[in-house]
């Protein structure tokens, strides 16, 4: 150290002031690193960005992510420090209790939360206060799949399953405990061609137009970001017109008890549940509504085409994507006509009952 300080002092610099540079050097990084984010932090962060992008899955993968992951890593862990090995325990734990197909879902979560990290620091407009997340790489990219747990969704309701669930909707809500928003909007999902429940549960009354009978759906509820004009049949009216009489609140089908909320989608899986443990017909979710529809009406001859087009289908080709803006309302409309009168053909005990009588 005296040779060192030596040599300092004869090229004319104060050892002392060396050092001092050197301590606070060490202090600057200590800084830095307290202040890179935290695996709490960039969840909060990339899910806030979702939210932001219009994503309504945001509370969703926030929740998923908090569960799964905290009880093997803690919240205030630098997001930087978590190793695949980390990942891979939570992963592994999942997997082990039977969940492949939900790990899927937390692996391609974390990814996706790793990715906007890696991205998080070079934006301005991401910031959290002072914090970055120094990531280098990102953790998951190097975990696998589990290719077993993904199947693609075949489970459809036939044709007389289909009449017997309007039926029991319009006859039979008290034994199956289900409330009339509910019936309403199952039994709208259907009349209008398998649309979106919660694109219909979150549109307003001003998005029908009752002179042309048409339902808009605007491109902030919309999943694929695109707005879409759905054609209403007279059972698809009438439908509204009921629901209309027990609305209190701007929302075609409003929340129980809040004004500003519309009806919240948990409680149309839980009705939907009940009813199959009742009901003689194959379980069902909401999401099989929309297969069912889609793969009934093209068994009457409805062309994939127009099947597409209304159930809002994000078309691929370079015609459909860039130049075709045509809304083939006529088409929509007969289709969704064909459609209607076969639901209203309803058998109940072998008897062919027109129009739900």
């Amino acid at each position: 150290k005296a040779k060192e300080y030596g040599a300092m002092l004869q090229q004319g610099v104060d050892p002392r002031l060396g050092q001092a540079s050197i301590i606070q050097e060490k202090e600057n990084e200590a800084k830095l690193e307290a202040q890179k984010g935290s695996i709490e932090q960039l969840f909060t962060s990339y899910t806030s960005q979702m939210e932001k992008d219009g994503k309504r899955t945001f509370k969703a993968v926030l929740t998923a992510l908090e569960k799964e992951t905290y009880p093997f890593i803690k919240p205030e862990t630098k997001a930087k420090d978590v190793t695949k090995d980390d990942l891979i325990g939570i992963l592994a734990h999942m997997i082990k209790r039977g969940a492949n197909t939900q790990s899927n879902r937390v692996r391609s979560y974390l990814m996706a939360a790793f990715n906007y990290g890696l991205a998080h620091d070079n934006d301005p407009a991401n910031y959290i206060g002072n914090a970055k997340f120094g990531l280098l790489i990102n953790p998951v990219s190097v975990i696998p799949k589990q290719k077993a747990a993904e199947r693609v969704g075949e489970h459809f309701l036939n044709n007389g399953e289909v009449k017997q669930l309007l039926w029991d909707l319009e006859n039979e809500h008290t034994r199956f405990q289900m409330g009339e928003h509910i019936r309403n909007l199952l039994s709208l999902c259907f009349y209008t061609g398998g649309q979106r429940p919660y694109e219909l549960a979150s549109s307003k009354w001003d998005a029908i137009n009752w002179e042309t009978k048409t339902l808009s759906v605007t491109a902030d509820i919309s999943k694929n970001k695109r707005p879409h004009i759905i054609p209403l049949t007279d059972s698809a009216i009438n439908i509204l017109t009921k629901q209309k009489v027990g609305s209190f609140n701007g929302y075609i089908f409003p929340h129980r008890l809040s004004e500003e909320r519309h009806i919240n989608l948990d409680s149309l899986s839980k009705a939907v549940s009940r009813y199959c443990e009742k009901s003689e017909i194959r379980s069902f979710i909401p999401r099989d509504i929309r297969r069912t529809c889609k793969t009934l009406m093209g068994e009457l001859g409805i062309s994939k085409s127009i099947r597409d087009r209304l159930q809002n289908h994000a078309l691929q080709d370079v015609s459909s994507k860039h130049y075709d803006r045509y809304e083939y309302m006529p088409e929509k409309l007969r289709a969704l006509e064909v459609w209607e009168r076969e639901l209203n053909n309803v058998v109940v005990d072998n008897v062919i009952a027109l129009g739900g009588q």
